[in-house]
């Protein structure tokens, strides 16, 4: 369920934009002048810009989307821990759980954005009513199956953006219904338009 281990230290201040993934980290964060700290991220729906003192340093662990935290228990087996403590992983494995409904449902939509489907093609896929996946979808994550579906394609159209398609064709690739409606979800999800977006490589979709 663990996507990645990173870090980061903040060398000289400068704005950051966090674009949604949908994905979740695990966060040590120390800042200067700080008691460092262990958080769990935000599922984001929108991008927004950061800025930390020189100085400041981060280490993450990315899980995979749709996993659900035991928040209270996780931080408080964490506390006092530092960041490269041998322990951390288990203690993430122990304190995170992934249901496989959640998990079929997400690749299922994944598909759909390669496809240009939509959210009755991923029920149908999966063998199961419309309504039970987004209740198990909504109820674990917090958000409905639109908008992975949604996401998926903007991060789809956005990996796109490389080759030499025209951004209509790049638009109906990733099941837009034309290049306007793929403009307005870039700059929903994004804060940019298709001209220029940044690599989207970790995360869902």
């Amino acid at each position: 369920m663990i996507l990645e281990a990173w870090e980061s230290q903040v060398a000289k201040p400068a704005p950051a934009t966090i674009l949604p993934d949908g994905c979740q980290d695990l966060l040590f964060t120390a800042l200067p002048g700080q008691a460092p700290r262990w958080q769990i991220t935000t599922l984001d729906d929108t991008p927004y810009r950061i800025e930390m003192p020189a100085g400041t340093y981060f280490k993450g662990y990315r899980m995979q989307a749709g996993v659900g935290f035991n928040t209270t228990k996780l931080l408080e087996s964490l506390r006092d821990l530092p960041p490269d403590h041998a322990g951390i992983e288990d203690r993430l494995h122990a304190f995170t759980s992934l249901e496989p409904l959640v998990e079929d449902a997400l690749e299922a939509l994944q598909e759909q954005a390669v496809e240009g489907g939509r959210v009755a093609h991923a029920a149908t896929r999966l063998g199961i009513h419309q309504r039970r996946m987004q209740r198990g979808l909504k109820r674990n994550t917090g958000r409905n199956a639109a908008r992975w579906l949604a996401l998926a394609r903007v991060r789809k159209a956005s990996r796109l953006l490389a080759s030499r398609a025209t951004l209509a064709d790049i638009a109906y690739e990733a099941g837009f219904s034309d290049q306007p409606h793929m403009t307005r979800a870039f700059r929903q999800w994004l804060g940019t338009t298709p001209k220029y977006v940044p690599v989207l490589s970790l995360g869902y979709g």
